[in-house]
Formats: C-alpha cells, sequence, structure tokens
C-alpha cells in the first residue's frame, strides 16, 4: 500500500459533544494514518476544513488544524490536505440526518457560487475526492494545501 485517503468527519452536533467531536475528526483520523503508515504508506490525502488552524478560537477550526499539524508529524513523503468550505454530498445514503443549515447554505450557494470567491464556493464531495487523488498521486513530495480552485473538476 502506498497511498492513504482519509475523510473522515462528524459536526459537533452529530457528535453530541466537543470530545466526541474530537475522537473521530483527530483521534480517528490520526489512528487511521498511523496504522496506514506502519503499514507502509507514503502518500496520505486528507479532507479537513477551510479556516482550519490549530490557534483557532474557534474549536471546529482548531480541530482540523491539529489534525493537519499532527499529520505532518507522521513522516509521509506527500501530504496533501484538502480544504474545502461546504462539502455537498447525499448524507441520508450515509444515514446522517438533515442539517438544517447546511441545507440552507446549499440552496443559496446555487445561486450564491458565481459571486463568491473559489475558496468559499460549496464543492460535491465526490469532486474534493477526486482532486485529492489526483494531487496525490501527481504532486512531488512535500505537504501540498488544496483550496479553491484547485478543488474544482479537471478537464
Amino acid at each position: 500500500m502506498d497511498d492513504v485517503y482519509i475523510t473522515l468527519g462528524t459536526t459537533i452536533a452529530a457528535a453530541g459533544s466537543q470530545t466526541a467531536f474530537r475522537a473521530v475528526d483527530h483521534d480517528a483520523v490520526m489512528a487511521t494514518a498511523r496504522a496506514a503508515r506502519a503499514a507502509g504508506a507514503t502518500r496520505c490525502g486528507v479532507v479537513t476544513a477551510m479556516g482550519a488552524d490549530p490557534r483557532s478560537r474557534i474549536f471546529y477550526n482548531r480541530v482540523k488544524g491539529e489534525v493537519e499539524r499532527d499529520l505532518r508529524s507522521l513522516g509521509f513523503e506527500t501530504l496533501v490536505i484538502a480544504r474545502p468550505s461546504l462539502l455537498i454530498g447525499e448524507r441520508q445514503a450515509l444515514q446522517q440526518a438533515p442539517r438544517r443549515g447546511e441545507s440552507l447554505a446549499i440552496k443559496a450557494s446555487r445561486w450564491l457560487n458565481p459571486l463568491l470567491p473559489a475558496s468559499y464556493r460549496a464543492r460535491p464531495g465526490a469532486d474534493v475526492a477526486h482532486a485529492l487523488v489526483h494531487a496525490v498521486q501527481s504532486l512531488p513530495a512535500g505537504v501540498h494545501v488544496l483550496s479553491g480552485r484547485a478543488l474544482q473538476p479537471m478537464g
């Protein structure tokens, strides 16, 4: 195995607490990355979020930033971090409850996306996945952050 792709994530509301959120968005991501590294993975692609910063006052962004920081310490030859804004996708297929604010934001994004800077545009999860796989397989060694236009469909 050369590559690992980690797209684990939840919301604080779905997790039920900040502690449970951290267990998924940091601890489970790191456990997966460590296991993949131990199995020989040399390249890692991970989805975090726009605004990820380990010093953020916003808990969500702070956890996303902490996991990015901690992934860097594992020694992957190539680490690609995708930082999308709002992810659009089929939640019911994952047995996830509808998210009221997210539903409204997705509806608004249909009208606003053309007016928003690329980094703030809602992205289908499939587009982010395609961009992440392409980047992990084609970029040179090092740490790379994808956001904005880099998360748009290729071609």
